[in-house]
């Protein structure tokens, strides 16, 4: 029997959800899309800090990376080209996964929208899973928007679950990433492959924007992925004490959303051909982007979870692929 995996490599966040052999979802795995070579062990540590081998390498991984003064991210195509980032990812993920003794099956995993149109960037994806682990017999790598929809239209044994709009209609797509905007277009059921597009407009530069104000503010150095927290939780963490965030701090956010909406609009007009519009990724869970959105877009909705609907659609389309391989045995 094979596990359903969906591997969502964000540039923000590496999200990851697994559908056992009998339709039960795992706990999903969130963390940082970051890594850094790990540092001499000290004697006398009463912890040690885990670390993953590729080639002749440690590394510290997602949170752990973060102990470094430099944890390395990768945007933009390069990240494929990288033969450490991506195998480093995923061994930090199956290692994670192991209490659960994760067992070998399909992974589906994505790319942002337009990068799927040029093969050789689904094959070097592909490649850096396959150099971290064999435990996959396929890998499928899709459009990343299609998570999103396939979030909400699958149910966790891979069947079509979604109402009539998702399944027959005119559905546009928008995934809200760290570093890149994808829009997708998908008329029952089938996707526009002229439809796909990437905009380099992702939520890094407007935590960029609330970091400057928050180190002022705190007088405290922050990280993106600080940010990226404070930014969730509404608080920081200042002396051991969590403590609000200032007056109109989400100013910037809702900016962006206008900035991101009017974008929208230039691309879909007003969107009214379009029978729903999802929200997902991890901007989505940002309610001043959302409305900003929302006031332009009123039929947009925000998908369940949105952080995590990419990954989680990539699982259900992998549990769909397990259960169709099965039943052609």
């Amino acid at each position: 029997m094979s596990y359903a995996h969906g591997a969502n490599f964000g540039h923000g966040f590496v999200k990851y959800s697994i559908i056992d052999p009998v339709g039960q979802s795992l706990t999903p795995l969130v963390f940082p899309a970051l890594l850094a070579p790990a540092s001499a062990h000290v004697m006398g540590t009463l912890q040690a800090t885990p670390t993953v081998m590729v080639g002749e390498t440690a590394y510290w991984v997602g949170e752990t990376a973060l102990l470094s003064p430099h944890p390395l991210s990768s945007l933009g195509q390069q990240r494929l080209r990288d033969p450490h980032f991506i195998p480093a990812l995923v061994r930090h993920a199956l290692h994670h996964l192991q209490a659960h003794r994760v067992g070998a099956g399909v992974c589906v995993t994505g790319l942002p929208a337009t990068w799927t149109r040029d093969a050789t960037h689904a094959h070097m994806l592909g490649a850096r899973i396959r150099a971290a682990t064999n435990l996959f017999s396929d890998i499928l790598v899709i459009p990343e928007p299609l998570g999103v929809l396939y979030a909400l239209l699958l149910d966790e044994n891979g069947q079509v679950c979604g109402d009539d709009a998702l399944v027959h209609g005119s559905v546009g797509v928008i995934d809200l990433g760290h570093h890149t905007l994808d829009l997708s277009i998908i008329t029952a059921l089938r996707p526009h492959a002229d439809q796909l597009t990437t905009i380099t407009l992702g939520t890094a530069h407007v935590l960029d924007l609330i970091r400057t104000r928050l180190s002022t503010v705190f007088e405290r150095d922050l990280s993106l992925h600080d940010t990226d927290q404070a930014v969730r939780t509404g608080s920081l963490v200042i002396a051991g004490h969590p403590c609000p965030l200032p007056d109109e701090w989400d100013q910037p956010l809702y900016n962006y959303g206008v900035t991101l909406a009017t974008r929208l609009h230039e691309t879909w007009g007003t969107g009214q051909q379009l029978d729903a519009i999802l929200l997902g990724g991890g901007g989505a869970a940002l309610a001043p982007l959302t409305d900003a959105i929302q006031q332009r877009f009123p039929h947009a909705q925000v998908v369940p979870d949105p952080q995590l609907a990419v990954a989680r659609g990539y699982a259900r389309l992998a549990r769909r692929l397990v259960r169709q391989q099965e039943d052609g045995r």
